[in-house]
């Protein structure tokens, strides 16, 4: 997806091998939503667009559907959404994903935040119990969150490269870490993350980062195995990521 902020908000999602544009209508011009989500293919009769403008415990989510001219926005309250899962702040730290028609966010210390965007977004709002311990929430630096065969996985990443892989336990209370991906793999970018499945079994089990190795000549990945940064064709191995350039501002994209 893309976008351009003039005086008009310009919404659209591009295919950068195709070069084919598909315009979606323009955002109100006082808007200034910062992470988007849709639910399927650009090209299907189904396809949802939900953005999301966060700040403390407020919320603005903006929901497009197939036919509609405009987009429907909701602002939500935390504070008066759980009596007893009380949330002063929720800091959304990733785009949102979509699991089952749902819409989930992850906020900066591991709390979820799930609604319906075919529905009322703030009736149908919820809260899992979920959070990082202590320790995990130590020195994060960024946290993303993607879905595999129907399950939520959530990723940090703290300053001194320590990776958390974690999921939801089975009361969606507690969040269990995951040691194998199995026949896996995980990209992580700021724009977008997903998850692949691999058929050679000595390239799975990696999480990969837009991080660049020797003069941006080579990618870093993360081996859940070893818990160590290494990257194809060179002889690396860290548990950390100094000297490593990182890409803040960047998207996986594969062909379709």
């Amino acid at each position: 997806m893309g976008g351009k902020y003039a005086k008009e908000k310009q919404v659209f999602f591009f295919n950068p091998f195709t070069r084919k544009k598909i315009d979606l209508p323009d955002l109100p011009p006082d808007t200034a939503f910062t992470k988007f989500s849709f639910s399927g293919l650009p090209t299907s009769e189904d396809c949802v667009v939900v953005g999301i403008m966060n700040l403390l415990s407020l919320m603005e989510i903006a929901v497009i559907k197939p036919g509609e001219d405009d987009w429907e926005i909701e602002d939500v309250d935390f504070r008066e959404i759980d009596e007893n899962y009380p949330v002063k702040k929720f800091c959304i730290s990733s785009n949102p994903i979509f699991v089952d028609n749902y819409c989930y966010c992850l906020d900066v210390d591991g709390k979820v935040a799930v609604f319906d965007p075919h529905d009322d977004c703030e009736n149908s709002l919820k809260f899992y119990g979920m959070r990082l311990s202590r320790r995990q929430r130590d020195s994060l630096i960024q946290s993303f969150m993607v879905e595999s065969d129907g399950e939520l996985i959530a990723i940090f990443l703290n300053s001194y490269g320590r990776i958390y892989v974690l999921k939801p336990d089975a009361s969606k209370k507690n969040w269990v870490n995951v040691e194998d991906l199995g026949n896996k793999v995980i990209y992580l970018s700021n724009g977008g993350s997903w998850v692949e499945k691999r058929r050679v079994s000595c390239n799975n089990n990696r999480i990969y980062l837009p991080m660049l190795y020797d003069n941006n000549k080579a990618i870093i990945f993360y081996d859940l195995k070893t818990q160590r940064y290494h990257c194809n064709g060179y002889d690396f191995s860290s548990t950390s990521f100094y000297h490593i350039k990182q890409i803040f501002h960047s998207v996986w994209i594969k062909p379709t």
